[in-house]
């Protein structure tokens, strides 16, 4: 009995212990693994949509959480050309595309002509998806709406992300003349089981515009750009951009692309190869949309870089948000978190021991 009183309060002493300190080890692991996981999915991703007709462009915008941005034509924050978000998870708004420069209602439309047998006008404008209502941040989207080529229709909920990487890490700002990956995920997969991305392109603010990947999905020049491949998991597909650009005026860089979802798998239909071949591709304009098949939806993603001398790589400073930075961070602290493990089971075990032994000695005394 004796020997049951000296050990009972002891063990149960290091036992608490021991459950205290497997619960703070696990929840710190598992709030790294979700703050991965919300941030991925708490990201700013508008999903932009737009239908043209007799002269007036209806713009919906789609958020995956209460928005209260603003939503305007680049450089025109008039009334005409804008609407704020009330809280609520989308905003739409309409712009008169026949307005003349210095009317109240004029927006910035660009205008251009199309070549071919019947000659037609072009109407587009740069759109601005701003996170807060008048500050303008890291966050902020830019879409060149075209009429015509103005996005996808059905699945509102689906959300694309597009970002650049660097040694598998998000930046925003990049280095002139090295390599980047960029990556298009999606926030809410929702079943989809494949991913293809088509018709990239990079613009300024002046809508000085370059195609990067076509319609097809085919690079227009594989010395500055690969063909996106699609994750083993079907949620994310990637491209290596094998030397940052930029435009002669401006140190940022806008990319914009169309990202199909696939609910199956993907089909690639088109052979690069033998549309370089055949000469197939070339030239700097934009695309029209990428064709869906059957069980396809599309959206659009957009992003934004500012791209800055060689000189100044030593002052480039990537963003943390996605990960423990540096890497070698997290692992300290989980190797040290085992070793305090062991050394507490090592110290229970002791204590333990000499308990039972100090308690036997005091029976045999007795």
């Amino acid at each position: 009995m004796t020997t049951q009183a000296h050990t009972t309060p002891k063990m149960s002493a290091a036992r608490s212990q021991l459950l205290a300190a497997l619960l703070i080890f696990a929840t710190l692991l598992f709030s790294q693994v979700a703050t991965q996981e919300v941030s991925t999915q708490n990201e700013f991703a508008p999903r932009v949509t737009a239908t043209c007709k007799s002269g007036t462009m209806n713009i919906k915008v789609k958020f995956n959480g209460p928005y209260a941005g603003a939503v305007h034509a680049r450089d025109h924050r008039n009334a005409a050309c804008m609407a704020m978000g009330d809280g609520s998870d989308a905003v739409g708004f309409s712009i008169n595309l026949l307005a003349k420069q210095g009317a109240p209602d004029y927006c910035g439309v660009l205008v251009s002509n199309v070549s071919g047998a019947n000659r037609t006008e072009e109407r587009s404008i740069q759109l601005a998806v701003r996170v807060h209502k008048t500050l303008e941040l890291a966050d902020d989207k830019f879409y060149v709406i075209t009429c015509g080529k103005s996005g996808f229709g059905r699945d509102d909920n689906s959300h694309v992300i597009l970002k650049f990487l660097e040694n598998d890490r998000r930046v925003r700002e990049t280095v002139y003349g090295h390599e980047y990956k960029i990556r298009a995920e999606l926030a809410k997969p929702n079943g989809t089981q494949g991913v293809r991305v088509a018709n990239c392109f990079a613009f300024d603010k002046k809508n000085n515009t370059i195609q990067l990947i076509d319609e097809r999905g085919c690079s227009k020049d594989e010395n500055i750009i690969s063909r996106f491949v699609t994750s083993p998991d079907g949620h994310s597909a990637e491209a290596t951009l094998r030397s940052m650009f930029r435009f002669s005026e401006d140190s940022e860089v806008h990319l914009q692309c169309d990202v199909i979802q696939c609910y199956g798998r993907c089909v690639e239909n088109e052979d690069c190869k033998d549309l370089a071949l055949a000469g197939v591709g070339g030239g700097s304009t934009k695309g029209g949309n990428a064709k869906l098949g059957p069980n396809e939806e599309g959206s659009l993603a957009g992003t934004t870089v500012f791209v800055l001398d060689p000189a100044k790589a030593s002052l480039v400073t990537g963003t943390c948000e996605d990960t423990i930075n540096p890497p070698w961070l997290l692992w300290l602290a989980i190797t040290l978190g085992v070793l305090f493990l062991i050394m507490l089971l090592m110290n229970i075990f002791l204590c333990t021991a000499m308990s039972c032994s100090c308690a036997n000695t005091e029976v045999d005394s007795h």
